[in-house]
C-alpha cells in the first residue's frame, strides 16, 4: 500500500513542519512507500489527487492534508474511484474531520501515521450539488459533489467574513481558530434577509413543497459539523443513504443570537423556527430573480438561482482510523 500526503501548501508552517517530520520518523519501510506532495495553486489538490489515484488505484491512500477546502477537492477527485481517502485535519475548520475521526485523533491528527498499516476502508456517500441560472440554465462551474455540508444563507456570509479575516492574518493561529466567531458577531450586527421557494423528497418518497418562505439559512448534511464546529445535525450519519436537511426560519436579530447557539451545539432539534427533513434530493428556488442564491459546499462558495440536490449512496471510498 501507498500513503499519498497531499499537503495544502498554505497551512500554517508549524503544522507542515511537523507533518514533515511525523512522515520522516516512520519505520524505513512505511516511509518509503509515502510520498508527501505540496499544492502549488487552486484546484491542484484535485489534480494530484487524480494522478496519483490513476498510478495506485486500491493500493493508495491518498490523504487531504489540510482543512475542508482541500479535503473537498481531493472528495471530487476520488469520487467513483477505488483509491481510499484519508483526511489529516491540518487547516482552519476541519469540520468534516469531526464526523469521522475520533476525539483523540482530531486532537492530535498525527497519531494517525502511527495507524497506517490498520485502516478500515467503507464506502461512505456523497452529496451532490447543481446550480442553474434565471433561464435554468446549468452552471457546471458551481456544481461539485460534496462530503460533508452545503449551506446557503446567513452562514454562507460568515464564511466569507471568516476567509478574509483569515487573509489578513495569516501567520496568526488565534484569528485562524477564533475566526468563524468573530465573523458571526459582524454579520448579526449588519441583518439578512433571503426567501425561496423549495420541494424537498424524503427518503420515503413523499415530496414536500413549499412557497416564499422567508429563511435565515438552509443546510444539507451528510456530515455533522461545519462552519468551525456549529453543529447543525448531530443524528446524520454519513453512509446512511440520506441527507439531513435543517431549513432556520427568518429571525430578527434580538432572537439570532440565542437560536443560532442552540444550532452551533446542536440542541435546536425539536425547537421553534427550525424545521428538519430527512431527504434524497431536493430543489431550492431563489425568489429574487436580481440575486443569486449564494451558498457553499465544505466551505467552498457556488451560486444559482435554482440549486438541486441529491444524496449519491457510498460513492467514495473512506480509510477510517481508531483510537488505540
Amino acid at each position: 500500500m501507498q500513503y499519498i500526503f497531499i499537503v495544502n501548501s498554505n497551512i500554517h508552517k508549524r503544522r507542515k513542519k511537523a507533518l514533515e517530520k511525523a512522515v520522516n520518523g516512520l519505520p524505513r519501510d512505511l516511509r518509503y512507500k509515502s510520498n508527501v506532495v505540496y499544492t502549488e495553486h487552486a484546484g491542484h489538490a484535485e489534480e494530484l489527487a487524480v494522478t496519483y489515484s490513476e498510478k495506485y488505484g486500491s493500493e493508495c491512500i491518498i490523504f487531504a492534508c489540510g482543512g475542508d477546502g482541500t479535503v473537498h477537492e481531493v472528495a471530487n477527485a476520488l469520487a467513483f474511484r477505488n483509491s481510499p481517502m484519508g483526511v489529516i485535519p491540518l487547516g482552519t475548520g476541519n469540520d468534516f474531520a469531526r464526523t469521522i475521526l475520533p476525539k483523540e485523533l482530531y486532537k492530535d491528527p498525527l497519531q494517525i501515521l502511527r495507524r497506517l498499516e490498520n485502516p478500515m476502508i467503507q464506502p461512505i456517500d456523497l452529496l451532490r450539488i447543481d446550480s442553474y441560472d434565471y433561464l435554468g440554465n446549468h452552471l457546471p462551474s458551481w456544481s461539485r459533489y460534496s462530503l460533508n455540508i452545503a449551506s446557503m444563507g446567513l452562514d454562507t456570509l460568515v464564511q466569507a467574513k471568516a476567509k478574509s479575516i483569515v487573509a489578513k492574518h495569516p501567520k496568526s493561529l488565534f484569528f485562524r481558530n477564533n475566526a468563524y466567531t468573530f465573523a458571526a458577531i459582524s454579520c448579526l450586527m449588519n441583518g439578512w434577509r433571503y426567501a425561496m421557494d423549495y420541494s424537498i423528497e424524503l427518503e420515503t418518497g413523499e415530496m414536500i413543497e413549499k412557497k416564499n418562505v422567508s429563511y435565515t439559512l438552509v443546510s444539507i448534511c451528510n456530515g455533522r459539523y461545519y462552519g468551525g464546529g456549529f453543529c447543525p445535525a448531530p443524528d446524520a450519519e454519513i453512509n446512511d443513504g440520506v441527507l439531513n436537511v435543517c431549513i432556520v426560519d427568518h429571525m430578527s436579530r434580538a432572537k439570532a443570537f440565542s437560536r443560532l447557539m442552540k444550532y452551533k451545539k446542536g440542541k435546536h432539534i425539536g425547537q421553534p423556527g427550525f424545521t428538519f427533513y430527512r431527504s434524497t434530493s431536493g430543489i431550492f428556488n431563489s425568489l429574487n430573480s436580481n440575486m443569486q442564491m449564494q451558498g457553499n459546499y465544505d466551505g467552498e462558495d457556488f451560486f444559482g438561482h435554482k440549486v438541486r440536490f441529491e444524496v449519491i449512496p457510498q460513492a467514495i471510498q473512506m480509510a477510517f482510523f481508531r483510537e488505540d
